[in-house]
């Protein structure tokens, strides 16, 4: 019995549907396009960010204004012709990786060894 009712509640409720839906063709006929329209304008304004710092980096973070300071002191030749060879000085190079078998690398032992080793000092 409740299907019935269910039934014959949704057949009347969707046929008042089709009669309005046909009563006015133009308006839902041209409401999807002009939605469609409106929100593909939108994208318009967007631009693709090339730079990565600008993704990972609030505009005015503490990162930023280091690394202008650095860009500022210590700038580099970013031309054409200039070879990457040129950025490094003359010497030995070498790159450790540092792991710890127990615990994390920042315990103040594990750093006073790292800091032996690599002859830095804080």
């Amino acid at each position: 019995m409740l299907r019935q009712v269910l039934h014959a509640g949704l057949r009347s409720s969707f046929h008042a549907l089709g009669r309005f839906v046909a009563s006015h063709p133009v308006f839902f006929a041209s409401a999807p396009v002009l939605i469609s329209i409106l929100l593909g304008a939108s994208f318009s304004r967007y631009r693709v960010e090339e730079n990565v710092e600008n993704l990972l980096a609030p505009k005015h973070s503490l990162a930023k204004i280091e690394g202008n300071l650095v860009d500022s002191l210590f700038p580099v030749n970013r031309s054409k012709h200039a070879l990457y060879s040129d950025l490094q000085t003359p010497g030995r190079y070498g790159r450790v990786i540092i792991t710890t078998r127990k615990g994390s690398v920042l315990e103040p032992l594990h750093l006073d060894t790292i800091l032996k080793v690599t002859g830095a000092s804080l």
